[in-house]
């Protein structure tokens, strides 16, 4: 084998070693993104947890002192700040273009009634979905327009 030879050799040995780094980098890459996705799912419900106290707390009344008005401030730092989180790596909430409802990230818990609205518009969401990247990570609740 002449020296060209073994040159070209070694390129193509190093040429496919490289290849397989290369694949088994974004294997790993992969991993820790899904395992990253994982965590903001946990992250969700998190948050979930602090929007259904937050909507307790105002159907029965319970913000009208000082002392009830100041203890859910703090709540909502707290939340504000796992919202920043969330931001941080990616995470980002549903919407919905000119309030069309999209079956491939929401799901209809409900109809209303609305004569300034069209048939199957969005009325309001009841619970955000979200999303990383260009994965959905959790479909939103919503209630759609649906006029007789």
């Amino acid at each position: 084998m002449s020296k060209f030879d073994e040159i070209r050799e070694e390129i193509k040995r190093l040429y496919n070693d490289n290849i397989q780094l290369n694949n088994m980098i974004s294997t790993q890459e992969q991993a820790a993104d899904d395992q990253v996705g994982d965590i903001c799912l946990k992250f969700l419900e998190v948050l979930e947890a602090f929007e259904w106290a937050e909507a307790t707390i105002h159907e029965r009344g319970l913000d009208q002192s000082r002392i009830s008005t100041s203890a859910i401030a703090r709540m909502l730092t707290a939340k504000n700040k796992l919202l920043e989180v969330l931001e941080y790596y990616g995470v980002k909430k549903v919407s919905f273009k000119d309030n069309i409802y999209d079956p491939t990230v929401a799901k209809v818990v409900g109809t209303v009634a609305n004569s300034e609205k069209e048939d199957g518009v969005v009325d309001h969401i009841k619970l955000d979905g979200f999303y990383r990247k260009d994965k959905l990570l959790r479909m939103a609740e919503v209630v759609v327009v649906k006029n007789n």
